[in-house]
């Protein structure tokens, strides 16, 4: 694969990830706190909302992690597809950095452009 090739699959993805969020956020949270639905759920049962995180998370990653074991010469998610379940990850990835920086975690400084482009 080609070094353009992967960029292209790369940006493919985060645009998936960015229709995620708003799509499946407002679904979990209103229109209000994007993180409500992990604070909701972390006081209902007694944990953090990191922990709700990692609960959501690891859910995606066991699926991605059973289609491999299931098959690990080309490995299929029957139910999402795998692309969803990669998007779903990398999506909760960035909720993650949402809930540090809500915390107080400064992010490092990112490049002012969103998409990944070849001259990188």
């Amino acid at each position: 694969m080609t070094v353009e090739r992967r960029i292209d699959i790369a940006n493919s993805l985060m645009d998936d990830e960015l229709e995620l969020l708003r799509v499946k956020g407002k679904a979990y949270a209103g229109t209000g706190d994007s993180l409500a639905n992990f604070k909701r759920n972390a006081e209902r049962l007694g944990l953090t909302p990191y922990q709700i995180w990692a609960v959501y998370f690891n859910k995606h990653i066991d699926s991605i992690n059973n289609a491999i074991q299931q098959n690990p010469v080309f490995p299929v998610d029957e139910s999402e597809g795998l692309r969803g379940r990669i998007a779903d990850a990398r999506t909760y990835l960035s909720i993650l950095m949402c809930l540090l920086t809500e915390d107080g975690e400064k992010p490092k400084e990112s490049p002012q452009q969103i998409r990944i482009t070849n001259n990188e």
